[in-house]
């Protein structure tokens, strides 16, 4: 993995995937499936599990040079699994971009995506998420994780 590859990987499991896990592990069932003002992924757990099976998708991606969708039926995991999910998903990420040299691309829709791009796409997908996790926190009146407003300089 090249050192800028890794530096994506690490921004990715340190700056955005904690972030994740700490709303999935610090918030309670009944606040991650809280309803919130959104037609769809209208709770914290969708969101989540939203975001465990978009990274599949481009975990798979890194395997077949080709970015693909899926729409799985989404509200069936516990937050367990959820966060184990991505654990896993995180560890298969990490391995396949072992091997990448930097100049890989990657068909998102029929335009070409350098790796390093790909791997930006991903994160801005999570941090986005997450932005709109904390805004629906302080909409519905969801505490949002001491780690969470620390490491994001946010108000309680």
């Amino acid at each position: 993995m090249t050192d800028s590859l890794k530096a994506l990987f690490t921004s990715w499991c340190d700056d955005t995937r904690s972030i994740t896990l700490e709303f999935i592990n610090e918030l309670s069932d009944a606040d991650l499936d809280k309803k919130l003002p959104r037609k769809e992924l209208n709770t914290i757990r969708l969101q989540s599990e939203e975001m465990a099976f978009i990274q599949k998708d481009f975990v798979e991606g890194l395997r077949t040079k080709v970015l693909e969708f899926n729409a799985p039926e989404l509200g069936k995991l516990s937050k367990q699994e959820i966060a184990k999910m991505m654990a896993e998903l995180d560890g298969e990420m990490e391995k396949l971009l072992a091997a990448f040299d930097g100049t890989e691309s990657i068909d998102v829709y029929g335009t070409p995506y350098n790796i390093h791009r790909y791997i930006a796409t991903m994160i801005i997908h999570e941090n986005m998420h997450i932005g709109q996790i904390i805004a629906f926190c302080y909409a519905t009146g969801i505490e949002v994780p001491a780690a969470v407003t620390e490491n994001l300089a946010l108000e309680g």
